[in-house]
């Protein structure tokens, strides 16, 4: 068994001792398969003092996670200074009790450590650059990243230049980060550094912390992404999250390279099997931001997903095998003074609502419709205005965003599992001042997500921890709260702020003709919550015009005639699905509608002007 492995179930074991009245312990519950294995592993490291020894002596042959040069200079210190705190004459297995062995070892671990000498200088890894010398990848393919706040998700779509038939393949993500029976197209975006640290991705991220962070004391870093929309990228990761930050530190923005860096790696695996190179041309979706935020947080995550790219050949597999945070830390030092500043692999952004509206349309099939996205994700709702005109019997295409129509609001997913949180603690009667509010607050945060599904879903959920009172939340008194109403409330006053700021033609296209109507295209993770929902639904008034609103089909058509498998995901990987099309919507152009036509040309950007 691997030892990082055994300590974290043997110390969740050993959580679950209760003390009783006369003194004993008393063990609830059954114990697990994995949990006797734990068992046995220490047994035999424990079975003589040679053994013990021998485990702790600088010479002890380090076990998976896969260590490099770099963690063992770490250790090295540790490890030859703990060696003499026990003695060499044999100890009778009986004649010791396991508490005592192990208050033991931690004093003589402990005091030892304070006399360690200062490790060695650490190796820097060796850079794969090879990725910058493969050939020119395939003209008529392309990758959509989108880097999501919950999970993550990557599209290819290869084009037949003769026929303009477009191959769609949404990435099996799920399959390397071994999470199937998750999603198989789908990368849970968690980062977690444990106790020893190692750093872990994904699925195995939130196995090691329900497991190593139980007590609340730890905590994963669920919500990396939203830093790149907010101030803070060059903090440090405080002791909470990072338990080795007084030896290695680790700023937020490298955090997030990291999970680059294993998305990249799982997109890689995705790409070879389809026998597709590494230097794929990639675009990257983004939040809807501000003009000079956007470009800025365009021009980092466009460095950051080049330096993913080397930084994934350069690791491989060990992403998933646990790798420690120094070697990490150390590769992306060594690459930075290379001072390579573009990667050319990586080419163009676009908002998570063009993404979606680039999936809506097919060049063969008319469309003439008006069309507000609304993206509900979990750290940001994004939402636009688009007019989409296809007429491919007269070879018509003026489909474009309005200017300034993408807008990107906080009220999201994070802002309800944070309603949620406080909610349970009020209900369980954990008020502010309790000494134990902060240990429990984060241990609820490890698992809230699955807690609010369940909620949604099921219409209650059942709040079971050992330091409370079983709480049961019911989602129609969840949904009473006015902060929850207040979150329908704003998503709605967004959607009227965009109708009121784009030219009057956008609305007067819409009530020229008693049949016409505002068409709602609702994703992302929460497209399915009742309060929004509700967008889609009734009328709204726009300077005295009022129109109706009507829900987009769930599933586009041209998507269920010629790729019905992507119908249950369609919500999560729309964004990607979309950024991947070869021709897309005229971004954010200054225009105006007249007689059901673009008036005024666009003012384009990006590959969208290029159509390549």
């Amino acid at each position: 068994m691997d030892a990082i492995v055994a300590k974290i179930l043997f110390q969740n074991l050993l959580k679950r001792f209760k003390q009783t009245e006369d003194g004993d312990y008393q063990l609830a519950g059954v114990v697990t398969t994995e949990e006797m294995a734990a068992l046995r592993f220490a047994h035999g490291t424990l079975a003589g003092a040679s053994e013990v020894a021998a485990a702790l002596s600088p010479n002890a042959t380090p076990v998976p996670p896969i260590e490099s040069d770099n963690v063992k200079g770490i250790k090295a210190a540790e490890g030859a200074a703990a060696g003499p705190g026990f003695s060499d004459e044999p100890v009778a297995e009986e004649a010791v009790a396991e508490t005592a062995v192990a208050e033991e070892a931690d004093v003589a671990v402990a005091e030892a450590a304070a006399e360690a000498p200062a490790a060695p200088p650490r190796k820097a890894p060796v850079i794969d650059l090879s990725v910058l010398s493969l050939p020119t990848p395939p003209s008529n393919a392309r990758v959509c990243l989108d880097f999501g706040t919950a999970m993550s998700k990557a599209s290819l779509v290869e084009d037949d230049i003769g026929s303009g038939f477009e191959d769609v393949s949404v990435l099996d993500l799920g399959v390397p980060g071994d999470q199937e029976e998750i999603s198989q197209s789908m990368l849970i975006s968690s980062v977690y550094i444990d106790n020893g640290g190692f750093v872990w991705f994904g699925k195995a991220s939130v196995e090691r912390s329900v497991i190593e962070a139980a007590d609340g004391s730890r905590q994963r870093l669920d919500n990396i992404k939203r830093r790149l929309s907010e101030d803070g990228l060059n903090e440090k990761v405080g002791d909470v999250f990072n338990p080795i930050a007084g030896e290695v530190q680790i700023a937020y923005d490298d955090v997030v390279l990291a999970y680059l860096t294993f998305l990249t790696w799982a997109t890689n695996k995705c790409l070879d099997k389809l026998d597709f190179p590494r230097n794929m041309v990639r675009r990257f979706a983004m939040p809807c931001l501000p003009a000079d935020k956007s470009r800025e947080t365009a021009h980092r995550l466009r460095l950051l997903l080049g330096e993913a790219q080397v930084l994934a050949d350069t690791f491989g597999d060990r992403l998933t095998q646990g790798l420690h945070l120094a070697e990490f830390v150390d590769g992306v030092a060594e690459l930075r003074r290379k001072g390579i500043k573009t990667y050319p692999y990586v080419t163009d952004d676009i908002t998570e609502p063009l993404g979606v509206a680039g999936s809506l349309l097919k060049s063969t099939s008319r469309m003439d419709s008006m069309v507000m996205v609304v993206d509900v994700g979990a750290g940001t709702s994004d939402l636009s205005l688009y007019r989409i005109v296809v007429d491919p019997v007269a070879g018509k295409n003026s489909s474009l965003e309005a200017e300034g129509a993408a807008i990107g609001i906080t009220e999201a997913g994070n802002f309800l599992d944070r309603l949620l949180v406080r909610f349970i603690l009020k209900k369980a009667g954990i008020e502010p001042d309790n000494p134990d509010r902060v240990r429990i607050q984060r241990k609820l945060e490890l698992t809230i997500r699955d807690h609010k599904e369940t909620l949604f879903n099921e219409g209650f959920v059942t709040i079971a921890m050992p330091e409370i009172d079983d709480v049961m939340i019911e989602l129609d008194e969840y949904r009473s709260m006015d902060q929850v109403k207040s979150f329908g409330i704003s998503l709605k006053k967004t959607m009227q702020d965009i109708l009121e700021k784009v030219d009057d033609s956008w609305t007067d296209w819409i009530v020229a003709e008693p049949g016409r109507y505002l068409t709602v295209v609702l994703t992302g993770g929460g497209a399915n919550l009742p309060m929004v929902r509700e967008l889609a639904e009734g009328e709204m008034t726009v300077r005295g015009k009022r129109f109706k609103l009507v829900p987009s089909l769930a599933f586009p058509k041209w998507l269920s005639d010629d790729y019905p498998e992507f119908e249950q995901d369609y919500p999560r990987i729309a964004v990607s699905l979309g950024g991947a099309r070869r021709r897309l919507i005229e971004r954010g152009g200054s225009a105006t509608i007249a007689g059901g036509g673009v008036k005024t040309p666009p003012t384009l950007g990006g590959y969208f002007q290029k159509g390549s």
